[in-house]
């Protein structure tokens, strides 16, 4: 190491022969590139870029050192983010990027020199699909034009926008809208009546965008072009580095650096994601560079419940009886929101504007189980220290609970409940009132019981479920849309 730093001191004071005002940068690389070529972050258009050949720079070998006299560019900046581009013999790139500073030599070398595939800047596209309802959603583009109804000008089912303090709603008269433009670096609502998708193309918005964090709740960007792990991205604003960091949480999941690890659902941010960020004090908050290594896209989890958003939540954390499954939390039979089942506890996202009573229900091996216990919300905090007990689970009643998911396609979940052993009969009917399926006909014992209908063969409409048990008739409507 010595050696390669004496080299660095001698190639600098060679470089400074030929630059007004020299500027060497090093990079240990690897392998045996062909070529580079360097940029400025800011220099979009890509008018000045040097080479190996440019005065000043190249490609060194024992050390293997890649040499860039920034000097050479018409003017630079303290923060400026220096890219550096290989061509390998294969034609493959690597590319690493480095923040100037007013040293009078920069080095990165060892694991300091950090090297990624492909080529940086230049125009990316950033796609989202929306779906029905709300959507926390973020740009990581340039954009041309920042007013909101030409940068999601081409959505066909949009029907409203927010951000903390403001609303954009094109069904308006323009007068009430005051929501007017998007700013780099937030996060925003965007509500859509049907699916629907966006494609926004332009250059990477550049990492050392400052994001002005205020006390409190923010609605924030994820800028970096690739998925990163949360405790990598906020590293500034958690101990020991800062200690600002409150919590982080996206529409179903949350991330609180004070709680045991296993109650921290939120893992992973995503590009076109936005999210809520908590701090306890005012700061302006830069991503980090890129990390060295990559994250594979992540298993989606299927659940027979899908949460319904609203544009506010409440953190819940809680234990369970349970070993496995997820549970989902559920108001007035609408579901919440859903949390697996992580070594007896569950963290939630509870999402609602208001202050609600919320019971829960257990996914397990195809069954669903009712705790016993509920909770109330509070919107904006925090609530912790139930206890969701899941094996004392005979019925204080026979019923129908509710199909899921409804309206469905092609397969719905019948759940009931039976309090006194006994037989079941459980079949479903069309509007004419013909029997099309028999799901269920036998003896039962008391408990809580799942069938699933597959109506691959029906057609699409309105049918009835029928439940006849222990001297109840119950009918329940489902919906097939093919």
């Amino acid at each position: 190491m010595k050696k390669i730093f004496t080299l660095i001191l001698a190639f600098a004071m060679a470089a400074a022969l030929f630059a007004g005002i020299p500027h060497p940068v090093f990079v240990e690389y690897t392998g045996s590139p062909v070529s580079f070529g360097a940029y400025l972050g800011t220099d979009t258009s890509m008018e000045n870029v040097l080479y190996d050949t440019s005065i000043g720079c190249g490609i060194l070998t024992d050390p293997d050192l890649i040499m860039v006299e920034c000097g050479n560019f018409p003017e630079w900046e303290y923060a400026d983010v220096l890219y550096i581009v290989l061509t390998y013999p294969d034609y493959t790139y690597q590319y690493s990027q480095v923040i100037l500073d007013y040293d009078n030599v920069q080095a990165l070398t060892g694991e300091d020199a950090i090297w990624f595939d492909g080529i940086p800047g230049g125009e990316v596209t950033q796609e989202g699909v929306f779906a029905p309802g709300w959507n926390l959603w973020s740009y990581n583009v340039l954009l041309e034009n920042h007013a909101v109804d030409v940068v999601l000008q081409d959505m066909m089912y949009l029907t409203k926008v927010k951000s903390i303090t403001q609303s954009y709603d094109p069904s308006l008269d323009p007068m009430f809208n005051t929501l007017e433009f998007l700013e780099d670096g937030y996060g925003y609502w965007v509500q859509v009546s049907d699916e629907d998708y966006l494609e926004l193309t332009g250059a990477p918005i550049p990492l050392t965008t400052e994001i002005a964090l205020g006390v409190g709740w923010n609605l924030v960007a994820f800028l970096p072009q690739v998925m990163e792990d949360v405790e990598y991205a906020f590293e500034a604003l958690i101990p020991p580095a800062g200690t600002q960091l409150l919590k982080v949480k996206s529409i179903t999941q949350s991330y609180d650096p004070s709680l045991d690890p296993m109650f921290n659902t939120l893992e992973t941010l995503h590009p076109g994601n936005g999210y809520w960020v908590r701090v306890g004090t005012a700061v302006d908050f830069t991503y980090p560079d890129p990390p060295a290594r990559s994250i594979n896209e992540e298993a989606v989890s299927n659940y027979v419940w899908t949460p319904v958003i609203y544009t506010n939540s409440t953190c819940a954390y809680g234990y369970t009886t349970a070993t496995e499954g997820y549970v989902g939390a559920f108001v007035a039979g609408e579901c919440r929101g859903i949390a697996d089942v992580r070594e007896g506890t569950v963290s939630f996202v509870i999402n609602g504007e208001a202050i609600e009573e919320v019971s829960f229900q257990l996914y397990q091996n195809g069954k669903v189980y009712t705790a016993n216990t509920t909770i109330t919300t509070d919107p904006g905090n925090d609530v912790s220290g139930f206890e969701l007990d899941f094996t004392t689970n005979i019925p204080v009643s026979t019923k129908l609970v509710n199909a899921y998911p409804n309206p469905f396609n092609p397969e719905t979940t019948i759940a009931y409940d039976v309090a006194i052993a006994g037989n079941v009969n459980v079949s479903v009917y069309n509007i004419k009132g013909q029997k099309v399926a028999e799901l269920e006909n036998g003896h039962k014992d008391a408990g809580q019981y799942n069938i699933v209908w597959k109506a691959d063969n029906n057609a699409s409409g309105i049918y009835f479920v029928r439940m006849n048990a222990a001297g109840t008739d119950q009918i329940q409507k489902v919906v097939l849309m093919k």
